[in-house]
């Protein structure tokens, strides 16, 4: 064989040749907790994880405490491929909430156990188009959904989050959602709500029967369409428990041929971030459909990463089904959200005072605010802020900025904005 054609032979696959990490949260993030060792005076508003106005990773007394009282087999052995019969019926319990019983009685549902919600994305993004498909975002997301879809030989297509009164886009979401179902006779959309990452956006109740009609629209002509529903973020809205899950009454109006697969995250809920544990939660009022969900998604945790953290499933599944646990959890919840809570109306005071301009905002880890600063990144880390860059905005993780230093940064990303 000749050295030439050799030389013009990637080690890489073929499919493989484009990859590129244009975006790494994780990285950045690394990269900020370096330079703040190295001067504490550095604001690291990267990643999306709570923290206490110490700096210390809030973490869950009834957590910890569950997780420390596990015995060998719960801790150690591998997790049952369909988990827990303990945390399948929590994860439903805890999903839905107040409407489980409506929801039970109309769908047929299915958990299945995933590495964390990024698990549960993954192998439903893999199995639910066909190569060279796209998938269906707002124009402000999570950046890895990129990455995955392209993990999944797939492409991604957005519409307008906001319109001009910087809401939900009912029409623009509509139109595309149309146009892309009309030209690849498949519809698979990624709805982040509540508390959208970035923004911190959630939809009404309004927004989501527009969205549902939509869906049946489509359905009804006899296209496939899937519903990825991420709510890592649920337990973190403003609304509270109940008034969070409140957007599920709309989901009885659901046509039968639809999938919806909810993306639970144990990371979030439960400060878990390191035990890589969540849910694919299937849903469907057709059990042909659900058939195949079940089918395809059992295949995919085995032949992707096996079973998942055995210690995370053991430790939710204690606190669902023990009244007294679940009931400490929620008290510690409420904690968590007040913390939060206090974080965010200190930014928005500072934002008025300062007069920076914000994505609307109701719940969450993160807060949107749009930039045309092509350089938003650097001018910001020159003046000792480190925050996520996105395509027409900064992602500010207020989840982890302790109140004594959020004055400091709003002044600074008004002065660079």
């Amino acid at each position: 064989m000749e050295e030439s054609s050799l030389e013009n032979r990637s080690i890489v696959g073929q499919h493989a040749l484009t990859k590129r990490m244009l975006s790494n949260i994780l990285k950045v993030s690394q990269e900020a907790k370096a330079a703040k060792r190295l001067n504490p005076q550095l604001i690291d508003a990267t990643v999306g994880m709570l923290n206490r106005e110490s700096g210390q990773l809030f973490s869950y007394r009834t957590v910890s405490e569950s997780l420390n009282r596990l015995n060998d087999n719960e801790m150690f052995s591998y997790s049952p491929a369909n988990g827990t019969a303990e945390f399948r019926s929590g994860v439903i319990d805890w999903v839905f909430g107040k409407n489980k019983e409506q929801i039970t009685k109309a769908f047929t549902i299915s958990v299945i156990p995933t590495t964390g919600g990024s698990g549960a994305i993954s192998n439903a993004v893999y199995n639910f188009n066909d190569f060279g498909q796209k998938i269906l975002l707002p124009n402000h997301y999570w950046t890895p959904y990129e990455n995955i879809a392209e993990e999944a030989n797939l492409g991604v297509e957005t519409f307008l989050m906001f319109d001009e009164e910087m809401h939900f886009n009912r029409q623009e979401f509509r139109r595309q959602a149309l146009a892309l179902a009309g030209r690849q006779h498949r519809l698979f959309v990624i709805l982040n709500d509540p508390c959208n990452n970035p923004t911190g956006l959630s939809l009404s109740k309004d927004d989501w029967k527009d969205v549902i009609d939509v869906l049946n629209q489509i359905a009804r002509q006899d296209i496939p369409v899937i519903l990825l529903h991420d709510l890592a973020y649920i337990d973190y809205h403003s609304a509270g428990f109940d008034g969070a899950r409140g957007i599920f009454e709309t989901y009885l109006d659901m046509d039968e041929r639809i999938l919806t697969i909810i993306a639970f995250s144990g990371s979030k809920t439960f400060s878990l971030y390191g035990f890589r544990i969540g849910a694919q939660v299937g849903m469907s009022k057709s059990k042909s459909v659900m058939e195949d969900f079940c089918r395809v998604g059992d295949y995919s945790v085995r032949a992707r990463f096996s079973s998942v953290s055995r210690s995370g499933m053991s430790v939710i599944g204690s606190i669902f089904t023990n009244p007294d646990k679940k009931a400490a959890f929620q008290a510690e919840l409420l904690e968590a959200r007040e913390i939060l809570g206090k974080r965010v109306q200190l930014f928005f005071e500072c934002a008025t005072k300062y007069q920076l301009t914000t994505l609307p905002y109701s719940g969450g880890f993160f807060i949107g605010v749009p930039t045309e600063n092509p350089n938003i990144f650097e001018d910001l880390v020159k003046d000792g802020v480190y925050v996520i860059t996105m395509p027409g905005l900064i992602r500010v993780a207020i989840s982890s900025v302790p109140l004594t230093d959020i004055d400091r940064m709003v002044q600074i990303i008004k002065k660079n904005a």
